[in-house]
C-alpha cells in the first residue's frame, strides 16, 4: 500500500483555478504552432511514403518479372502518356500476336540510338500472313508516322504506365536543375520526418502514431493509383477496339479482315462515266432500213418531244427495221426509248427495241401489252429467246413510259418508268453470248410509237463492282455515281450514290455466298438514304423461298430472314428507326445453329433480337443477290415481291461473313469506321 504525505504547508496545497484565470505562464500562440507543425509532419509523411512507394515500388519492382523502364521524353502520346511517364516494356511478348491498340516501344527507324514509344495502328504481315512490322502512331498526332517499324527494332510491348514517375530524369535532361533540386530537398525532409513514423511505432508517440496512420493511407493510395493508370491507357494486343485517336484505313481493314468475310464490296470503284454514242428524237428521220416485210417510218401522229416520232407498223415480229450506228458498241451498254402504245392497237402485242449485229444477233427487250409481262431476248439472226426472269407488268397505254435496257458485262436488266419518272418494275438476265454491236433494231408487232432514243457505250471499271476477297465481283447498273466521298471516318476510300430509279449492283449466285446451305450468315453495310419515302432495298440475296435482306419502308429499317424450303415457322425478323441523310451503319446476324436467331445492329449497338425454335437449317438459296436494290425477287414483310425497289443514297463498305458475329466484333467494325 502506498502512503502520499499531506503538505505540512497549507500554502503549497494546489485547487483548480476559477473560470477565466489566466495561468502564469501559458501563451496560445505556440500551441497553434504546434498544431502547424504536425500538419506539416502528417503531409511531409503522406508525401515521402508516397514518393518511395512511387518511385521504389512501381519503379523497380516490375523488373523482378523481366519488364524493363523507359521514359517518354516527349509528349506525341498525350493526353494518355505525357512526358516524364515511366513505361514498363515487356520483351517476351510474341509480337506475332500485336496489333492495332498496343503500345510499342523500337528503335527510332531514322536514328538508331533514339527509343520511341507509340500506339500500334496496323500489323503489316507478308504474303503468308506472318507479320513483319507495324505502322505506328502517337496519340496527340493527327497522321500515322511516315516509317514502318520493322519487327526487329522492337524492343517491347507497355505493360505498365507509371505518370509523372520519371520526371526527375526529365528535369536533368533538359537542365531544370532548380526543379530537380527543390524536389530533391523537399523529399529529403520529408523522409526526415517521416522516419519520426516509424519511432512513433517503437515509442508508442501519439502524434508519430497519427503520422504512421498518414503513411498507410499514403501507401494504399500508391498503389490504388499505380494499377489503373495503366488499365486505363493500355489496349491489349489482340484487340482493336478504338482509342481516342485518328482512324486509318488499315485500321479499319485489319478490323474487317480479323473476322474472315467472304466478300467485301468496298464500293470505291472508279470507272469512265457511260459516253453517248447515239441519240434521234426523230425530228429528221433518216437512215432506216426495212428488216424482213415489217417497216419502220417517221410519224406526226405521237410525239413525245417536237412533232414528230419513229412508228412501228406492218406484220409482227421479227419484221421491222434497223439503222446502223456511228461506232460499234462493245461489252456494255445503255440503252433507253419512250415508247407509246395506242389502246386497241392494230396488230401484234409486244414492244421490242434492242442492239444487234450485221448478222441480227443482240438483246432486245420484250413488253407484252396482252400477256402483260415484261423480259429480255436474246437475238439470233433476228429470231427472239427469251432470258432471265418474266415478271408481271401492265404496261401504259395512250401514254409515254421510258424503258431502259442496261448490260453490264454478262448482266442485263430492263427498267420501266411512268412519264413522271416513277419506276414501275424491273427484270433481269445473265448471257454472255453476245458482245459486240453495230445497229439498233425495231421489231415487235404494230402500231407503236417512239421517240428520244439514246444508246450509250459504258467503259471502264465503273461496271464492275470488285469484291477485294476475289469471291465474286458484282456488276453496276443503271448510272450510280461512283467516287463520292467514304461514309466511313478518316477512311481513304469512296462510296457510290444511286439514284432510286433502278441503279444498284447485281450480284450472281455463289457457292461460297449463297448458293450452299449455312449455319451462319453476317451481312453488314453502311447507308445514308437521300429519302425515306416508300420501299428501298439495301442489300438482298436469295428469292421468296429461302433468303436475307435489309431494307427500308419508310423511317423503318428491316432486317430478314427466312427459309421456305425447309419450313421454318416462321421468319426472323427485326426493325428500327431510320433517319434520312444519316451515316447508319447496320448489320444482321443469322446464328442458324441451335435455337435460330437474327440480331440486328445500327451503329453498334444490338437494337433487337429475332428467334425461333424449330431445328430447320438455313437452306441455300441459288436466287441471285443485289446492293441497292432487287435482283430477281426478295420476300418482304408483307409478301413476295420482284419488284427493283431501288435505294436513293449512298451505300458503302458492303461485308458477308460466313459466320455470327459476336456483339463486341460488330462493335469494333463499326468503332473502327466511324
Amino acid at each position: 500500500m502506498r502512503v502520499v504525505a499531506e503538505p505540512s504547508d497549507p500554502t503549497l496545497a494546489w485547487s483548480p483555478p476559477d473560470p477565466g484565470t489566466e495561468l502564469p505562464g501559458s501563451d496560445p500562440v505556440p500551441e497553434a504552432r504546434a498544431s502547424v507543425r504536425e500538419l506539416i509532419a502528417r503531409f511531409a509523411a503522406l508525401f515521402w511514403t508516397f514518393s518511395i512507394v512511387w518511385f521504389t515500388f512501381f519503379a523497380l519492382v516490375p523488373a523482378l518479372v523481366g519488364w524493363a523502364p523507359t521514359v517518354v521524353t516527349s509528349g506525341s502520346m498525350e493526353p494518355s502518356v505525357g512526358a516524364g511517364t515511366v513505361v514498363h516494356i515487356d520483351d517476351g511478348v510474341d509480337l506475332q500476336t500485336v496489333g492495332p491498340g498496343a503500345i510499342i516501344t523500337y528503335r527510332d527507324p531514322a536514328i538508331a540510338e533514339m527509343r520511341v514509344t507509340h500506339r500500334v495502328v496496323q500489323a503489316i504481315t507478308d504474303d503468308n500472313g506472318t507479320v513483319v512490322g507495324f505502322r505506328t502512331k502517337g496519340d496527340a498526332n493527327t497522321t500515322i508516322d511516315s516509317m514502318a517499324v520493322p519487327i526487329e527494332d522492337v524492343e517491347g510491348v507497355a505493360r505498365l504506365v507509371l505518370p509523372y514517375a520519371g520526371m526527375p530524369k526529365l528535369w536533368a535532361e533538359n537542365g531544370n536543375w532548380l526543379v530537380l533540386g527543390s524536389f530533391v530537398v523537399i523529399t529529403a525532409l520529408a523522409g526526415v520526418v517521416a522516419l519520426d513514423t516509424l519511432y512513433g511505432f517503437v515509442t508508442g508517440s501519439t502524434m508519430s502514431r497519427r503520422r504512421g496512420r498518414g503513411s498507410a493511407i499514403a501507401l494504399v493510395l500508391a498503389l490504388a493509383l499505380g494499377a489503373p493508370s495503366s488499365e486505363a491507357v493500355l489496349a491489349a494486343a489482340t484487340d482493336d477496339s478504338r482509342n481516342d485517336f485518328e482512324m486509318s484505313s488499315s485500321w479499319y481493314l485489319d478490323s474487317i479482315d480479323r473476322d474472315t468475310p467472304v466478300a467485301h464490296w468496298r464500293l470505291d470503284d472508279v470507272g469512265t462515266p457511260a459516253t453517248t454514242v447515239f441519240t434521234d428524237d426523230f425530228e429528221a428521220f433518216a437512215g432506216y432500213n426495212t428488216y424482213g416485210a415489217g417497216n419502220f417510218v417517221s410519224s406526226n401522229a405521237q410525239a413525245r418531244s417536237g412533232t414528230r416520232s419513229g412508228l412501228k407498223t406492218g406484220n409482227n415480229d421479227p419484221n421491222g427495221g434497223w439503222k446502223l450506228l456511228p461506232s460499234v458498241v462493245n461489252g456494255s451498254f445503255e440503252f433507253e426509248v419512250w415508247v407509246y402504245r395506242p389502246s386497241g392497237f392494230l396488230g401484234g402485242s409486244i414492244d421490242r427495241l434492242g442492239l444487234e449485229d450485221a448478222t441480227f444477233n443482240g438483246y432486245t427487250f420484250n413488253v407484252d401489252h396482252n400477256g402483260n409481262s415484261m423480259s429480255i431476248d436474246r437475238r439470233t439472226a433476228g429470231s427472239p429467246t427469251r432470258i432471265g426472269t418474266r415478271v408481271g407488268f401492265n404496261p401504259p397505254e395512250d401514254a409515254w413510259y421510258r424503258l431502259e435496257l442496261v448490260k453490264t458485262g454478262s448482266f442485263m436488266t430492263l427498267s420501266a418508268y411512268d412519264g413522271g419518272g416513277t419506276l414501275l418494275v424491273s427484270t433481269t438476265a445473265t448471257d454472255s453470248t453476245n458482245n459486240s454491236f453495230d445497229r439498233l433494231a425495231i421489231h415487235g408487232g404494230w402500231d407503236y410509237y417512239v421517240d428520244d432514243l439514246e444508246v450509250r457505250q459504258i467503259a471502264g471499271s465503273e461496271t464492275v463492282a470488285v469484291d477485294r476477297i476475289g469471291t465474286l465481283d458484282g456488276s453496276y447498273i443503271g448510272n450510280p455515281t461512283v467516287g463520292e466521298p467514304s461514309l466511313l471516318t478518316n477512311v481513304s476510300s469512296t462510296s457510290v450514290a444511286f439514284d432510286g430509279a433502278g441503279d444498284g449492283v447485281l450480284l450472281a449466285d455463289s457457292p461460297v455466298v449463297n448458293g450452299t446451305t449455312r449455319d451462319a450468315r453476317t451481312a453488314e453495310l453502311w447507308f445514308s438514304a437521300d429519302t425515306l419515302t416508300g420501299r428501298q432495298v439495301l442489300y438482298e440475296e436469295g428469292g421468296g423461298t429461302n433468303g436475307l435482306n435489309i431494307y427500308l419502308d419508310g423511317n423503318t429499317l428491316y432486317g430478314r430472314a427466312w427459309s421456305g424450303s425447309t419450313g421454318w415457322s416462321n421468319d426472323l425478323q427485326v426493325t428500327a428507326t431510320a433517319t434520312a441523310a444519316t451515316v447508319t451503319h447496320v448489320a444482321v446476324v443469322l446464328d442458324a445453329t441451335g435455337a435460330r436467331s437474327l440480331t440486328m445492329y445500327v451503329n453498334g449497338v444490338a437494337v433487337g433480337t429475332s428467334t425461333k425454335t424449330d431445328a430447320a437449317a438455313w437452306n441455300a438459296h441459288s436466287d441471285d443477290g443485289a446492293i441497292g436494290r432487287v435482283n430477281g425477287g426478295t420476300e418482304f414483310h408483307d409478301g413476295n415481291s420482284s419488284t427493283a425497289f431501288p435505294f436513293a443514297g449512298r451505300v458503302d463498305e458492303v461485308v458477308l461473313f460466313n459466320s455470327a458475329l459476336g456483339a463486341q466484333r460488330i462493335a469494333n467494325h463499326y468503332r473502327a469506321g466511324a
